[in-house]
């Protein structure tokens, strides 16, 4: 009984450190230049909460040297590289109503090696 305990420990930490999971590149949250190679992911730690009526937007470019993984989630946006690179992404925080001028914009000039 107690071996079976422990092979199940053993594995549990083996797939909360998946050694062939892609390495992740978390950028600033005030924008900057960041490198990313392909197989790995980038993260756009911006978040809102969502209670103000505010939302993060990408605005620019619109044809990427990174995708989108989805949709944002708490812990801001995930992107994989797709083409080798350099490329400026601009998101906007913005009503979500699509009206009225950004409350605020942060910038990175993204490299995808």
């Amino acid at each position: 009984m107690r071996a079976l305990a422990a092979a199940a420990v053993l594995l549990a930490g083996c797939a909360m450190n998946d050694i062939h999971a892609p390495k992740t590149v978390t950028a600033g949250a005030t924008g900057g230049a960041v490198t990313v190679n392909h197989g790995s992911r980038l993260r756009i730690p911006l978040t809102g909460n969502g209670e103000n009526g505010l939302e993060w937007r990408r605005v620019e470019p619109p044809i990427m040297s990174v995708v989108a993984e989805g949709v944002p989630d708490a812990q801001g946006f995930m992107f994989t590289p797709v083409r080798t690179g350099t490329e400026k992404l601009r998101f906007e925080y913005r009503p979500m109503t699509g009206e009225g001028m950004a409350q605020r914009v942060v910038s990175y000039d993204i490299t995808v090696r």
